[in-house]
């Protein structure tokens, strides 16, 4: 019976691992692989076998794999001294993680035996190194294969991945979407609200309050609102390739530059029309060219204002050598078929709006609900700000709990955990930072009083601009 270096019967670990790298190149199941094995333990006496571990349908990429750090934690704790395995692309088809892996295991007195005969730790075997690097380049090549297959796949307009809402996979055709029509009138809903004026945040606060579905099952928010309106999925276009893994050792994307995007055009049933969804577009590029100092103006009654005649939503529009005025969006998408010709100008209204708040302010009594309302709205605000810097705190340090443990098991190098603690605590100091400026604002809380004195002064310096 083969005995460890210390004259002890050798306590056997098998590992066995089967996963889609193998492209249908490995033929053992898990169940013919552990057979296989525990004969070939038991033909050539080695010894007891202690466990079987086992990773089905993972990738032999990465080394974080549960079958694994079961087998480190025994290791660790002197249960087994002898690991057997079919053959070293079962234990990692990455070259350093497996010859990182194999020194691990000499380094705590394990020796390694693989069933085709290559490879024993306790010879002198060159071929190691060469052996892991073909089990690299092997799966290095299955990658670019399924990713020309999925880029081909994707050139002939097929939808690869979960389907965006406002659609569904076809039950029928393959890889084919297929409107699901009642998130398809959340879409529309939004393109409206849109071209009425609204922003992504009060879209999604509307959206919230209605209790229409989302992408992601949970809340709407800003960012959701803004991809709607800017997939071209909704004009029945596919859109793929705009991102790809960095690596096929890493899980890591990034995003390409458009002109690698590969867009095929007509592939499904449109929910936006192309002229409204490209109207938006403009928009969206019109108001992205306001934002910022010196860039242009956010108008005042922008969504708030409506045509007395057609009850349309009227828009901004600037006029050579004219004041800024409103305009109404129907006639001035549909000229007089829908309204006619009139505007208002963005100054006069101004003037008479603003008069009748100073009026209302004037009126307003120490004691009343509007001054509570005033005063709770205010420190409202603060509240939940503190509360969500407190929470994105405690979310901070739970991550730096988890970096550190991930270091103490070494599944990290020491120069990525100093560089991603760094981070860690410069945004928790930062946060930490913003809380105390809430603490000293809420010590020094504006009175009723101060908040409609504030109000009415602004009204009256912007009723006398220019």
């Amino acid at each position: 019976m083969c005995r460890s270096k210390h004259g002890d019967v050798y306590k056997v670990a098998i590992y066995v691992r089967e996963s889609r790298d193998d492209n249908e190149q490995n033929f053992e199941t898990i169940e013919t692989q552990r057979g296989l094995l525990e004969e070939f333990v038991k033909s050539r006496n080695l010894g007891s076998i202690v466990k079987v571990y086992v990773d089905d349908n993972v990738s032999g990429a990465g080394f974080e794999r549960k079958g694994i750090e079961e087998l480190k934690n025994d290791i660790s704790r002197g249960i087994v001294n002898l690991l057997v395995i079919k053959d070293l692309s079962r234990l990692g088809r990455n070259n350093a993680k497996t010859l990182l892996f194999l020194d691990y295991l000499e380094e705590n007195g394990v020796r390694v035996i693989t069933y085709d005969g290559r490879y024993d730790s306790l010879k002198d075997n060159d071929t190691v190194g060469i052996d892991t690097w073909y089990n690299e380049r092997y799966i290095k090549d299955i990658s670019r294969k399924i990713r020309a297959n999925l880029r081909f796949k994707i050139q002939k307009g097929e939808y690869i991945g979960n389907s965006p809402f406002g659609y569904l996979k076809s039950p029928n055709e393959k890889n084919k979407l297929v409107v699901n029509h009642d998130e398809a009138k959340v879409v529309k809903k939004i393109y409206a609200l849109y071209q009425e004026g609204w922003g992504y945040s009060r879209i999604a606060a509307y959206l919230n309050q209605k209790g229409c579905p989302s992408p992601s099952k949970g809340t709407w928010n800003p960012v959701t609102v803004r991809r709607i309106l800017t997939n071209r999925v909704y004009i029945g276009d596919t859109v793929q390739g705009v991102s790809e893994r960095i690596s096929f050792k890493s899980k890591k994307t990034r995003r390409l530059p458009e002109d690698r995007w590969v867009i095929t055009e007509n592939t499904h049933e449109a929910v936006i029309d192309r002229e409204e969804f490209y109207r938006v577009q403009k928009m969206i590029k019109e108001k992205l060219a306001g934002e910022g100092p010196h860039k242009g103006v956010i108008h005042l009654f922008r969504g708030v204002i409506y045509c007395g005649r057609c009850g349309k939503v009227m828009f901004a529009r600037a006029r050579k050598n004219r004041p800024m005025a409103y305009v109404c969006s129907s006639y001035g998408k549909n000229g007089r078929i829908e309204c006619s010709s009139h505007h208002v100008r963005e100054d006069l209204l101004v003037e008479t709006v603003a008069e009748d708040i100073i009026k209302l302010i004037d009126s307003v009594e120490p004691d009343s609900k509007l001054t509570q309302r005033l005063e709770s709205l205010f420190s409202d605000d603060d509240r939940a700000e503190y509360e969500r810097l407190e929470k994105q705190i405690s979310q901070k340090l739970r991550q730096q709990e988890i970096l550190y443990l991930d270091r103490l098991e070494q599944k990290i190098s020491e120069d990525l955990f100093v560089r991603m603690n760094r981070q860690l605590e410069e945004k928790v100091q930062l946060l930490r930072e913003e809380l105390e400026e809430i603490k000293k604002r809420r010590t020094d809380l504006l009175t009723a009083s101060k908040i409609t004195s504030l109000i009415k002064k602004t009204i009256e310096s912007r009723l006398h601009y220019e």
